[in-house]
């Protein structure tokens, strides 16, 4: 994914410049364009357009669910966290999650589940982490846990079952807004209402005319290698729920 696959694309056409001079050209000049062309704010907001189709939620508060629950997935951990001790903390992208899954628990009343496994077995898990922030720190209690989750389709599959045991077949889903489309259909593959709550919304305003839309930025190559992340995930859940 960019922007390591372009830069070594052109990395791999340098090296073999001097034995074979066409195909080291072409790759050198292939890598060189991709790498450009994948760290531009003007390509990251229209790969992020593209995926960012769900709008922010507007549900009315007569119009929330009874029978439903907030299903909030972690985003990753900060392993280097010394300032808190020893052991990692939440990645900032986790935070954003929770933040708004405690907003939409005080304005609904619904209970929240946090679904995120253990990225090793030496360290908590990502739902442990979550429910304790949440409690502590954004005052949102009780928080069910799932934490045996290691990517998104298993926090859909882990998830549907704890929710199922206690009458919930609805949630409202937080997740970034790039990663809701395949979350979604992850958890709708379980069986599951889903109601969208998206969140931490990327760039996805197209400015041609403005030439900071051309120059490379740190922003844009991360938000390319998120999209990257998504749309090749999306291609993989397409492929692994076929008939």
């Amino acid at each position: 994914m960019p922007p390591g696959g372009p830069l070594l694309l052109g990395l791999s056409g340098a090296l073999l410049y001097h034995y074979r001079r066409h195909l080291g050209l072409r790759l050198l000049l292939a890598g060189s364009m991709l790498a450009y062309f994948t760290s531009i704010p003007f390509s990251a907001a229209l790969l992020n357009r593209a995926l960012q189709t769900t709008p922010p939620l507007t549900l009315p508060l007569s119009s929330w669910p009874q029978s439903a629950a907030i299903v909030v997935l972690g985003g990753g951990l900060h392993q280097d966290a010394p300032e808190y001790g020893s052991g990692p903390t939440l990645h900032a992208r986790t935070l954003g999650r929770l933040r708004y899954a405690a907003h939409l628990a005080r304005l609904s009343s619904l209970p929240v589940l946090a679904s995120g496994g253990p990225p090793r077995a030496d360290v908590p898990s990502e739902a442990e982490l979550m429910r304790e922030v949440l409690q502590e720190e954004f005052g949102i209690s009780p928080v069910l846990v799932e934490n045996r989750s290691r990517d998104t389709w298993e926090n859909a599959l882990y998830s549907a079952a704890l929710l199922r045991e206690r009458g919930i077949e609805t949630v409202l889903l937080v997740s970034n807004a790039a990663h809701l489309p395949r979350a979604a259909a992850a958890f709708t593959a379980q069986g599951l209402r889903v109601i969208a709550a998206p969140t931490l919304f990327f760039n996805q305003r197209l400015q041609p005319l403005d030439p900071q839309s051309w120059l490379p930025s740190v922003t844009a190559i991360e938000d390319m290698h998120y999209a990257a992340h998504e749309w090749l995930g999306q291609v993989w859940y397409a492929w692994r729920s076929r008939p």
